[in-house]
């Protein structure tokens, strides 16, 4: 190889926990899978499930996309340089069978495994993924997720078919775990080189073991197994083809109609058991498959520079005084799950706990109210100045989450109106500036999450916030490979951000989907989407 290079370890700790983890940085995949299915049964009864989604997934190219549905349903698609076991957060092959990292982070070696073809029967090497890479970073915030696991990104040195370098112009602390995602999945050199339009519409070309059959907007995405597969990660229970011949997505938005679909058999699987209705299938003929999300909770992002009540920090310190995060999580959470407690769930590498700083407290939160000025008008509502002490919340799904905050706050005075849109009119949002408050959660196994929320430097920016301490610390963490002084960063930017105000957290999200008692082989990757190569049906 052209750079120096050593095992890369301590870059991330295992999922869940904080201590460090070492990634296995030079394993070598024998060419093939290394788990087998032992005297299980790896077949199934039928050729064809169901699986109904929740949403249209708008843009089924998971590069682009950050869509969870649309990363559901591209994950199926799209192979990965290397994969993360979603219990222990390590690294292992995937289309890579090796892979070291300089000390600086600031260059990734890889070596292809063997015989690795696209469902358009092209080869995988090096060249395609530079195509890829450079391609990805061209795209720029079209492909917000790429543009943050690709910050920094000068080139990729190509040395022949089988070894590349990827190139850094400065530390990246994230690439290889987001080399493990469909973000960062290789597709095929047509597709690298395809609109980002025609991709979102038609989809991509994977080496993956299923290929888009068809996508209908606001109706269905159809998959369908490849002939010949023979190149999944070492975490998956087989190897060859994919168990079923094809898996229909059904768009089906209405939540009893999923739920009920499912109870007649009409459906297979069906995402986001609403938590409400869980009771329901957790025996008998049904099963429920739940894993909580890691990165920053549901919570309210705030933009300082489009509203003057959410720039005063008496307001953002008395809204997150005044929500009751148990009570949210008791009215709105999934069985199990945990009331957010700080900027970064309590599954995710390096959460510190912000539960004093954040016990809810009404009395306090009206006092500071009334020290700021804020006085209660005759409609219960608080002014300053002649100015409702209101504001928008935008969303675009957690309603009833961000409705249960809204009854919390109003009780001290405080008017939050509630703005609920679709992914596009969100991230538009995004785009142009313009809201108060954004709602949402964003789901990543690494904590440099906090500065894809939080960095004024990030690509994709969602808080917009006045704050040059938590900068420079949020900065200064995604260049260390020192796991033990990167960690106390993190610690110290999870502090500022509650203390400042800078977010208010809501509820720890879980990822909640139901199956009939018939399907097997379900999994959950690190970062809570899904893994239908195993699946089957029993019956």
């Amino acid at each position: 190889m052209t750079n120096p290079s050593h095992r890369l370890r301590r870059a991330l700790a295992p999922i869940g926990a904080v201590a460090a983890l070492s990634l296995l940085a030079a394993c070598s995949s024998g060419g093939g899978a290394t788990t087998d299915s032992g005297s299980q049964d790896m077949t199934s009864a039928r050729d064809t499930l169901i699986f109904a989604i929740k949403e249209d997934p708008t843009c089924i190219d998971p590069q682009q996309t950050t869509l969870t549905t649309s990363l559901n349903i591209g994950r199926q698609v799209v192979d990965s340089l290397v994969d993360q076991n979603a219990e222990t957060g390590e690294i292992v092959p995937w289309l890579a069978s090796e892979y070291t990292a300089n000390d600086e982070l600031t260059s990734f070696d890889f070596t292809l495994r063997d015989g690795v073809t696209f469902s358009d029967g092209s080869a995988l090497t090096s060249d395609t993924v530079k195509a890829n890479f450079d391609a990805l970073f061209a795209l720029g915030r079209t492909a917000s997720l790429a543009s943050q696991y690709l910050a920094g990104y000068t080139d990729t040195t190509v040395v022949d078919d089988t070894h590349f370098t990827v190139n850094f112009s400065a530390p990246n602390v994230v690439f290889l775990q987001g080399a493990s995602t469909m973000t960062l999945g290789i597709v095929a050199g047509a597709s690298a080189t395809a609109s980002p339009e025609e991709r979102c519409t038609t989809g991509v070309i994977g080496s993956g073991p299923f290929t888009f059959t068809s996508y209908t907007p606001n109706d269905s995405v159809v998959i369908s197994a490849r002939e010949g597969y023979g190149w999944p990660s070492e975490l998956r229970q087989h190897t060859g083809d994919a168990l079923v011949k094809t898996i229909e997505f059904p768009v089906i938005t209405e939540n009893g109609n999923r739920t009920g679909g499912l109870e007649s058999g009409e459906y297979d699987i069906i995402q986001d058991v609403p938590y409400i209705d869980a009771a329901r299938f957790e025996s008998g003929d049904f099963q429920l498959f739940s894993k909580a999300n890691t990165g920053v909770p549901n919570g309210l992002i705030p933009n300082l520079k489009h509203s003057s009540v959410v720039a005063d920090p008496a307001v953002r310190k008395a809204i997150q005084l005044a929500t009751d995060r148990e009570e949210i999580r008791d009215l709105t959470g999934a069985p199990g799950s945990e009331a957010a407690s700080s900027a970064l769930t309590s599954s995710t590498t390096g959460f510190v706990s912000q539960a004093d700083a954040l016990a809810t407290d009404v009395d306090a939160a009206a006092k500071g109210l009334e020290a700021a000025g804020w006085k209660l008008g005759s409609d219960g509502i608080r002014e300053k100045n002649g100015q409702k002490l209101t504001f928008t919340v935008t969303a675009f799904y957690a309603q009833d989450v961000l409705e249960v905050a809204q009854m919390q706050l109003k009780k001290v005075g405080i008017d939050m109106q509630i703005n609920i849109t679709d992914a596009g009119g969100f991230f538009g949002a995004i785009s142009s500036g313009d809201y108060d408050f954004l709602a949402a959660a964003l789901t990543r196994t690494d904590p440099d999450a906090l500065r894809t929320v939080f960095s004024q430097a990030a690509a994709s920016k969602w808080a917009i916030i006045d704050d040059p301490a938590l900068e420079s610390v949020l900065i200064e963490q995604s260049t260390l490979n020192d796991t033990e002084a990167r960690m106390a960063l993190v610690a110290e930017a999870q502090k500022l951000i509650i203390e400042n105000g800078d977010f208010i957290p809501l509820l720890e999200t879980v990822q909640l989907h139901g199956a009939s008692s018939a399907i097997q082989g379900f999994e959950f990757d690190s970062a809570s989407r899904i893994q239908l190569y195993d699946v089957r049906a029993t019956s």
